[in-house]
């Protein structure tokens, strides 16, 4: 029988015959797996901790045919804000969700734990933990390679000209000049300070990613845009976020005042 001992994120936790839990576990080296704690719904367990979901822990598992068991752990950060807040707990939720579609099993993941390390800590602190999700959602997309082309026009890739909006068909930006080569297809209007907001999330280093300054009217349009990119991509419906807000109609979002925004700005 193998032994493993691996820091890993609790994803899901649910119960599962005779006090045992089943734990989703995204692990640095193995991505996404699966393991038993073995009557840890007991209050005398000793693992009753481990099982916590989102808390961080490090695990001492057992594994026979690719079957994983709990056999220790040790809790290192429970993020208990979080269960303790219906937003932050949707939050967490929602982007917990989108992280264990894209992890995979048995395989390396180290840039996605690092990112969801970041991301379950802001949505734990931050003031706008909703929000923090639906960027982290972005940033994966870019750590997969299914990010929006957002640097310059899709259509000529010259960044130096004015865009005139962004087009889900086409999976980026066009610009004005462009525009005639695609009569027929409708944009969606992308202010400046959203585009700026969302350049950053694409790009920035992990300590400084959500380091950023935006208007409510900003994050908005950048989190409704988000929204539809990450469905069409992942071909899937992510409705944990829907009762705490709806988007509004995108063609409604018409170009912001400069003067109203602030774009990303890093402390």
């Amino acid at each position: 029988m193998a032994s493993l001992v691996t820091k890993a994120f609790v994803m899901n936790s649910f119960p599962w015959k005779d006090r045992h839990r089943l734990l989703h576990l995204l692990t640095p080296d193995r991505g996404l797996i699966t393991a038993m704690a073995p009557a840890s719904e007991s209050m005398k367990s000793k693992l009753r901790g481990v099982t916590n979901l989102f808390s961080l822990s490090e695990f001492t598992l057992t594994s026979r045919q690719s079957r994983f068991t709990v056999k220790d752990g040790s809790v290192i950060e429970s993020f208990i804000s979080i269960s303790s807040d219906l937003d932050r707990l949707a939050a967490a939720s929602h982007a917990a969700e989108i992280f264990s579609d894209v992890a995979r099993n048995d395989e390396p993941q180290k840039e996605i734990f690092d990112l969801w390390a970041y991301t379950i800590y802001e949505i734990s602190v931050s003031e706008d933990p909703v929000f923090i999700a639906r960027m982290s959602s972005m940033r994966l997309m870019e750590s997969i390679g299914l990010a929006p082309g957002l640097e310059a026009c899709v259509y000529c890739r010259d960044p130096f000209r004015d865009y005139a909006g962004f087009s889900f068909r086409e999976g980026g930006l066009l610009c004005a000049q462009d525009l005639g080569r695609f009569k027929e297809q409708s944009l969606t209007p992308l202010s400046k300070g959203a585009l700026a907001l969302l350049r950053h999330i694409k790009s920035a280093p992990l300590p400084r990613l959500y380091r950023f300054q935006a208007s409510q009217s900003i994050r908005q349009e950048a989190a409704c845009l988000v929204d539809r990119w990450l469905e069409e991509k992942m071909e899937k419906r992510y409705k944990r976020l829907t009762w705490l807000d709806q988007c509004p109609d995108f063609l409604s979002l018409g170009q912001e005042d400069d003067q109203g925004t602030k774009a990303p700005t890093e402390p």
